[in-house]
């Protein structure tokens, strides 16, 4: 069910809310966290049968919303800016209409019309899965057991490339013939972000700056195989896709959601809902392999050429049975996907530039395994940093 709250300042939970000049949803003055109640008020919009005392816990990887599990079987996500979560929103709505499992129960949202910004989702509720874990964290614990031979050959990359198809099948339903530009504007945003990966590691100390360098000419070529390929068609996808996004629950079979449908953080907030080729989500969710492929390799503590063996073998199981299960395949277009993980694996290096510097050694491992070195520059071979508590 979804509710609609009104008014310029409207109250929730006995606080006000308000948005900034910049954009920032506030309530009372402040964000929203667990404890203060904003969350089981939103919940109780939507779901009447969450108790006036329903228990609030904190999701502490929420960094750009507020996400909050409620009674402990609904998880409230308020936006940290207005419009936020609209694209979202939409398409969670559109995969419940279709009654798909791949994604968590959605409860509905709470929608807030502004007398002068108009009506933007203010938070979205879903089904809170117990002991769920995220694939920087399932994937990687699947890999680290099979390259240690304590576990079997992980079967996750064809339930991952199922799962992406019968998504893209449903939000793909409306697509639409992309501009005849659409060729030339995808080739001239994967440069850009290749340019920007230039530049960052330039500036950086340590030996990925020679490792890109080595290698642009190569990523370049796969961009501009972009230009050259058909517009094709485009749709709502989900636009920021990687193991992380996936949620493994336990259970027999466990079962596997895909999450955060906000479209890709990088990009302005008018770029990320903008419609795009099926290839993008697919090179995403490939890339994120290769990145899998690093994190196990630094879980080790050294490099071994078996966990790229094993991202080998995962990209084509995952490709083989995404176009296997795709039932709409004139959506995806293989031509675009080398030249769209060049521009991702690029993207990850700035990311890692921007936000998370310790994260840069997983992308310059999948640069200097995936690409050719022209060896213009000395260069030292990838070995991963030292293992710490966190994946990333």
């Amino acid at each position: 069910m979804n509710s609609l709250l009104g008014g310029e300042r409207p109250e929730i939970a006995g606080r006000t809310l308000s948005v900034a000049p910049s954009g920032e949803v506030r309530v009372g003055g402040a964000r929203p966290a667990a404890g203060d109640g904003i969350s089981r008020a939103l919940a109780r919009l939507v779901d009447p049968t969450v108790a006036t005392d329903a228990a609030e816990r904190a999701i502490a990887v929420d960094q750009t919303n507020t996400s909050v599990i409620v009674d402990e079987r609904l998880v409230v996500k308020v936006v940290g800016r207005w419009a936020a979560a609209d694209r979202a929103a939409h398409l969670l709505e559109r995969l419940a209409e279709a009654g798909s499992t791949d994604v968590a129960g959605y409860a509905g949202r709470v929608d807030w019309g502004h007398p002068t910004l108009g009506t933007s989702t203010l938070a979205i509720v879903t089904e809170y899965l117990p002991g769920a874990q995220d694939g920087w964290d399932w994937a990687v614990d699947d890999v680290v057991a099979m390259l240690g031979g304590a576990g079997a050959e992980p079967s996750f990359p064809a339930m991952l490339g199922a799962t992406v198809a019968r998504l893209h099948d449903v939000l793909g339903a409306d697509a639409v013939a992309s501009p005849d530009s659409a060729p030339s504007e995808r080739a001239a945003r994967a440069f850009a972000a290749l340019d920007a990966a230039l530049e960052a590691t330039d500036r950086s100390t340590g030996p990925t700056a020679a490792r890109l360098a080595n290698r642009a000419e190569a990523l370049r070529r796969d961009i501009r195989s972009l230009d050259a390929a058909a517009p094709g068609l485009a749709f709502d996808l989900h636009g920021d896709l990687h193991v992380g996004q996936v949620l493994r629950s336990s259970g027999t079979p466990p079962r596997y959601t895909v999450i955060d449908f906000d479209g890709d953080p990088q990009l302005d907030a008018s770029e990320r809902g903008r419609s795009d080729a099926a290839a993008r989500d697919v090179a995403h969710l490939l890339v994120s392999l290769d990145l899998v492929a690093a994190v196990a390799q630094k879980r080790l503590g050294r490099a071994e050429p078996a966990a790229f063996a094993w991202a080998d073998r995962a990209r084509d199981a995952l490709l083989g049975s995404y176009r296997a299960t795709l039932v709409r395949g004139d959506l995806f277009d293989p031509a675009l996907v080398p030249g769209l993980e060049a521009e991702q694996l690029a993207a990850e290096l700035t990311y890692a530039d921007r936000f998370l510097p310790r994260w840069r050694y997983a992308p310059d491992a999948a640069i200097t395994h995936r690409y050719p070195s022209t060896d213009e520059l000395p260069e030292d071979p990838w070995t991963p940093p030292p293992f710490e508590p966190t994946s990333t």
